[in-house]
C-alpha cells in the first residue's frame, strides 16, 4: 500500500491518499483528520491503520501545512468539499469522516455544510465552533485569540470565546499530577451563544461518537448529549450511535503517543486505556462496514 500526496495546488486540499490493497467495500472511502496538533500524525497514521483494514482513506491536514493557514485561525472548511468530491471522481459512492479532539469538531462542522458527506465518526468532539488558536509548536506555544478557528464561503462562522490562562493548568498538574483544560471551555459555555451551535441536524448521514468518561482536555462528554438532545428536538432521521469509555483519556484514536502520559488514567491503567484506543478503532470499522 503505497501514500499518495495531494497539494492544495494541485487539488485544493492538502491530503494523504491511502488506497487500500483489498477494498472491503470499493464504494466507501473515508476522510482522516486530526486534531489541534496541525500535522501530518493522524491523517498519516490513521489513515494507513484505516486502509490495512480495506477502508481506503485519505488523511486530510487543514492548517500549518503549505497553502493552508499557518495557524488555526479562520481555516477554510471549503477544501473538504473539495476532497469529497476528488473522493466522487474516484468513483467512491459514500464518503465518510473520521475526527478526533478539534478534528471531531471539524468532521461535524464539514459535514453539517457538505451534504455529499454520507456519515461521520466523532471522536472527543466539541458541539459547537470555537475562537482560534495561535501557535502550532506544541500545546504550550498557542495563544487563544478573538478570531474564529473557522470560515465558510469565506465568511467567518460565529464562534464561543475561550479563555487560556497556564495558571489553573499548572496548579491541576502540581495537585492532580495531570493535565486539566476543561477550565477553558467549562466556563464560557455556561454562558453558551446558540449561533455557534453546530448544524448538526443537518447531516446527511449516520453519525457515531465516541468519547472518555472523563475527558480534561475539555467537556466532550457534555458536548455529546447537547448533540443528542439537539437530533431528537430537530427530528434528525438518521441512526445515531455513542460510545463511551470509562478508562480512557482524550486520545482515543488507536496510537501511543507520548502525550498519554499527561492523564492520570493512562499512567494508572495503561492496558485498559490502550484495549478502549483499540476498541473504539474496532466499532469505527464495525460501523463503516454496516452502512
Amino acid at each position: 500500500m503505497d501514500t499518495m500526496r495531494i497539494t492544495v495546488e494541485q487539488e485544493g486540499f492538502c491530503g494523504l491518499w491511502h488506497k487500500a490493497d483489498a477494498e472491503a467495500d470499493s464504494s466507501k472511502a473515508l476522510i482522516v483528520i486530526g486534531g489541534s496538533e496541525g500535522n501530518e500524525n493522524i491523517p498519516m497514521n490513521v489513515g494507513k491503520m484505516f486502509a490495512a483494514r480495506g477502508i481506503s482513506a485519505l488523511g486530510v491536514c487543514y492548517f500549518n501545512v503549505p497553502g493552508l493557514p499557518d495557524n488555526l485561525i479562520r481555516v477554510p472548511v471549503d477544501p473538504f468539499e473539495k476532497a469529497v468530491r476528488w473522493l466522487k471522481n474516484q468513483g467512491y459512492e459514500k464518503v465518510f469522516i473520521y475526527g478526533i479532539s478539534k478534528g471531531g469538531e471539524l468532521a461535524l462542522l464539514a459535514a453539517s455544510l457538505i451534504p455529499e458527506i454520507s456519515g461521520v465518526i466523532a471522536l472527543s468532539p466539541m458541539h459547537c465552533v470555537w475562537s482560534g488558536l495561535e501557535g502550532n509548536k506544541g500545546l504550550l506555544d498557542k495563544k487563544v485569540t478573538n478570531i474564529p478557528e473557522f470560515t465558510w464561503r469565506g465568511e467567518d462562522l460565529p464562534c464561543m470565546q475561550a479563555i487560556l490562562k497556564y495558571a489553573p493548568g499548572i496548579w491541576h498538574l502540581i495537585t492532580q499530577q495531570q493535565f486539566d483544560l476543561k477550565y477553558m471551555y467549562e466556563r464560557p459555555l455556561k454562558k453558551f451563544r446558540e449561533e455557534t451551535a453546530i448544524r448538526v441536524e443537518n447531516i446527511n448521514g449516520d453519525i457515531l461518537f465516541i468519547y472518555p468518561e472523563e475527558d480534561l482536555m475539555w467537556p466532550s462528554g457534555d458536548a455529546v448529549k447537547y448533540m443528542e438532545k439537539r437530533l431528537k428536538e430537530k427530528g434528525f432521521s438518521h441512526d445515531v450511535q455513542e460510545l463511551c469509555y470509562e478508562k480512557a483519556s482524550h486520545i482515543l484514536v488507536p496510537l501511543s503517543p507520548d502525550a498519554l502520559k499527561m492523564f492520570k488514567v493512562e499512567r494508572k491503567y495503561p492496558e485498559e486505556c490502550k484495549k478502549s484506543r483499540e476498541d473504539a478503532f474496532e466499532q469505527s470499522l464495525k460501523w463503516l462496514e454496516a452502512r
